[in-house]
């Protein structure tokens, strides 16, 4: 499942938080277990562009289960 989110950088552009748009739900970020850039081939702005993707595990509400806290991984994608 996909849903917009706010995801707040460190200094060195590593995700700390992830905030769900709508929701008000939050996740830390524990630790980036994978970190690629992919050439997307959409125009945005005048041009092609490249999508940043970080799989992370992070600590927070479960998918489904946001009554229960808990650890798990989900992908970043800007």
């Amino acid at each position: 499942m996909e849903a917009l989110a706010v995801v707040d950088l460190s200094a060195s552009l590593v995700p700390l938080t992830i905030r769900h748009a709508d929701l008000d739900l939050s996740w830390s970020v524990l630790d980036v277990l994978e970190d690629w850039t992919t050439p997307s081939f959409h125009d945005d702005r005048g041009g092609p562009m490249e999508t940043k993707t970080l799989k992370v595990r992070v600590t927070g509400p479960l998918p489904g289960r946001p009554s229960k806290i808990g650890e798990f991984s989900m992908i970043v994608r800007r």
